[in-house]
């Protein structure tokens, strides 16, 4: 099997361009994938969606007579804007904008640390007054795109489009661009652009679905060959040597395509599949999700979606990887939301250097990381052809739930709850697929657009919150509370946008008695529902 040989030519053959959600590029990318799979012998269907698509037609950005190299950011609108430059620097808080006079300017941002929540930077620049927006790349020599969402929050449903042209150049361009606005200079940027919001995207799936199944995603920002050509060479490879003995899954719309400028933009390809097996009651046909996406770095790692399946990949490949809940931003995170079990194996930190730019290139990977890894989804694959479901540990999904209320325990509830866990037995996937659904979430601790961080996805996500929370309560009626923890105040289930919690104004009181008295009372509400889950596992025949 010659991976690397594959993915080269792959590369070559998908060329260093974008393959956009719903562009002609991913409807051709996705044909030649079906027809390799049928050169294989392989049963292919294929699957289509309504989705967004976006895409540069030209970008021009000018200092006095010299132009500088720049991509447009996915989502910007067309438009031309010549004025004075304000570098903002790395701001990204509504507070550190205040002040900050932009009307009829360009503003100059260095991205921020943290690349994937730079929208808020656009949208406080917007507030200001910008007619324009220029991103700096953290790196040299290389431009990036990032999709631009101007939203408040993290909704499945539909959003509003950028109001102003928005642009990123290399760290050098950058320099020569903040120069300019500390001698008051105008530069002149014209984007042009196109979006269709009533696009089409697909999947394509061969092979035997009963599984191990083997997934990647086909679309692409720039040249795109950790994220994700290498992932879609790895899935050839495996159909080349396992034929009819796996099935294989490529998704369209990936990086971008959720219909309406959606917040929550991505990995829309797997969950409009997901969704629609799932209403054919089909999804629980499928095996075991093993996904491949930005692989090419040193660090592996294993983002799986219930602890049952954490616990047995770490029997089954031992202590020397990194295993973490699945990731939002991930394909499989789409049959985690639904209770079915799946994997990504990745490097995704690794490749954050090169990630959505024009360097995401064949000569920036570790070829020996990437056999290994692919060493360890065949592994995955063949425990799960040998033992089925049986490599799950379904007992941890108890004992993880017994473990949370036992912090709990000095509430009546919890410890009913404990008791009752001891009668109960999950004897099928069946059972355990239920459990994970209700009961597996991504949490959002703080409140957006003033905490940076990723939603951890959660298990048993209503019992994880009140165990911070109670911890949290307990610290700040001590008086030992660290700044940094009282964003446990707010939690929110992204996606989904319901609060679990936001007891913000208690502490604004300093109301510590109030805060302990109204834990208790959520700690014995999310008891409860949590053992709804499992009385209806122990009553009926799922």
């Amino acid at each position: 099997m010659k991976i690397r040989e594959i993915a080269e030519k792959l590369f070559l053959e998908l060329g260093q361009q974008d393959i956009v959600a719903g562009s002609r590029e991913e409807r051709e990318s996705l044909e030649k994938i079906r027809g390799i799979f049928e050169e294989l012998q392989l049963p292919v269907e294929t699957y289509s969606f309504q989705c967004s698509s976006w895409r540069e037609k030209h970008v021009s950005l000018h200092l006095h007579d010299h132009e500088l190299k720049a991509v447009a950011m996915p989502n910007s609108p067309s438009g031309s804007v010549e004025a004075k430059a304000v570098y903002v620097g790395e701001r990204i808080l509504r507070e550190e904008f205040l002040g900050l006079d932009l009307s009829g300017k360009i503003a100059v941002v260095k991205m921020y640390r943290k690349i994937d929540e730079i929208s808020w930077q656009y949208l406080r620049a917007v507030e200001r007054g910008a007619e324009a927006v220029i991103f700096v790349d953290p790196y040299p020599d290389r431009r990036r795109r990032i999709v631009i969402v101007p939203s408040v929050d993290y909704t499945f449903s539909v959003g509003s489009p950028p109001p102003v042209p928005v642009a990123s150049v290399s760290l050098e361009d950058g320099l020569k661009l903040v120069q300019a606005a500390n001698r008051g200079e105008k530069i002149s940027l014209e984007i042009g652009t196109e979006a269709d919001n009533s696009a089409t995207t697909g999947a394509v799936a061969a092979g035997d679905l009963e599984g191990p199944i083997f997934t990647a995603h086909i679309d692409k920002w720039l040249s795109g060959f950790t994220d994700n050509v290498l992932g879609l060479g790895i899935v050839l490879a495996l159909a080349e040597k396992y034929r009819e003995n796996a099935g294989f899954i490529v998704f369209g719309s990936e990086e971008y395509g959720a219909p309406g400028y959606s917040p929550w933009y991505w990995i829309w390809g797997s969950r409009s599949f997901v969704s629609r097996l799932d209403e054919r009651d089909r999804l629980s046909e499928l095996g075991l999700i093993i996904n491949f996406d930005t692989l090419g770095g040193q660090n592996i790692s294993l983002s799986a979606s219930g602890v049952d399946l954490l616990s047995g990949l770490r029997k089954i490949l031992g202590d020397s990887y990194r295993y973490t809940p699945d990731q939002v931003i991930f394909d499989s995170f789409s049959f985690t939301m639904h209770g079915h079990p799946a994997l990504t194996i990745h490097t995704f930190e690794d490749t954050l250097p090169i990630y959505h730019t024009d360097k995401d290139v064949p000569g920036n990977v570790d070829w020996q990381k990437i056999e290994e890894a692919v060493q360890l989804a065949e592994i995955i694959a063949t425990n799960y052809m040998k033992n089925k479901w049986k490599m799950l540990h379904y007992t941890v999904l108890i004992e993880k739930v017994k473990e949370k209320a036992m912090k709990l325990k000095d509430i009546k509830e919890a410890s009913e709850l404990i008791d009752f866990l001891e009668k109960i037995k999950i004897e099928n996937e069946k059972q355990a697929h239920y459990i994970r659904r209700e009961l597996t979430r991504p949490i959002f601790a703080g409140t957006y657009g003033e905490v940076f961080e990723d939603p951890v996805v959660s298990y048993p996500y209503l019992l994880e919150a009140i165990e911070d929370l109670l911890s949290l309560t307990q610290s700040l009626m001590d008086n030992t509370t660290e700044e940094s923890k009282l964003k446990a105040l707010v939690k929110t289930v992204p996606g989904w946008e319901t609060k679990i919690y936001d007891l913000r104004i208690l502490v604004d009181k300093n109301a510590g008695e109030e805060l302990r008295y109204l834990t208790r009372q959520l700690a014995t509400v999310y008891l409860a529902e949590t053992r709804k889950v499992f009385e209806k596992v122990a009553s009926v025949a799922l």
